[in-house]
């Protein structure tokens, strides 16, 4: 439980550094590498969690760990290799994007059918809200196969818009959510704690209008673009 706290502590450090600097820098890219680290990190500490003390991560729990790894994965794919090339990470993404969401939709509706006093209506609500984003992820990720990868800035909003979504994940984790215990009892619930994830929401709003309504530039060498 220790490095499972330790890691996700260093998801959200490396991920707001990653929002912060400036992109397509080198400590930008530093950044974001760990980032996605951190949380690949993360899956093989949740399954011994689990195969150690089997109630102690919840479904939900294993369901999350690995559809925020899908997502840094396949975010990290898309602006790593160049336009016009496509990588295994990218044919197997539409099938594990797939799996996510029947496993969300068998969970959430299990979690209905079967009410348990441990497992609030929000819980329940994040099984199917989860499978909604991995629908949506698949078909994107199906229409990233048909072009042979997806040119221009909607590469760069494909990078940006599922890095955001993961970071937003691990973030809601640690304030408002079963991360919130390392938090004093007096703070958590605290409206203010939810300021972390709107700012997540504003500034992946703020880039993906810069490239698409502004037109924002590429830096050479198909890089990220140069967002101050």
């Amino acid at each position: 439980m220790t490095l499972h706290m330790l890691i996700g502590s260093a998801v959200v450090f490396n991920g707001a550094m990653a929002l912060l600097l400036r992109k397509g820098s080198f400590l930008h890219k530093v950044a974001g590498r760990l980032f996605m680290i951190s949380i690949i990190l993360m899956v093989p500490i949740i399954s011994a969690e689990t195969w150690l003390s089997p109630c102690s991560i919840s479904p939900l729990g294993i369901l999350f760990v690995f559809f925020i790894t899908y997502l840094v994965t396949s975010a990290w794919s898309t602006i790593y290799h160049p336009e016009g090339k496509l990588v295994t990470l990218d044919k197997i993404a539409p099938l594990v994007a797939l799996g996510i969401f029947i496993a969300g939709l068998i969970l959430g509706f299990d979690a209905t059918s079967n009410p348990s006093e441990t497992e609030s209506s929000h819980i329940k609500e994040a099984y199917f809200f989860f499978s909604a984003i991995a629908f949506i992820a698949m078909l994107l990720d199906a229409n990233n196969l048909k072009k042979v990868g997806v040119r221009g800035n909607h590469r760069v909003v494909r990078h940006v818009w599922r890095m955001c979504c993961a970071m937003f994940f691990a973030v809601s984790t640690l304030f408002t959510g079963p991360g919130s215990i390392v938090f004093p009892e007096s703070l958590r619930g605290n409206p203010l704690l939810s300021i972390p994830e709107l700012l997540v929401v504003l500034l992946a709003a703020y880039w993906i209008y810069r490239l698409i309504f502004l037109k924002q530039r590429f830096l050479p060498k198909n890089t990220t673009p140069d967002l101050k």
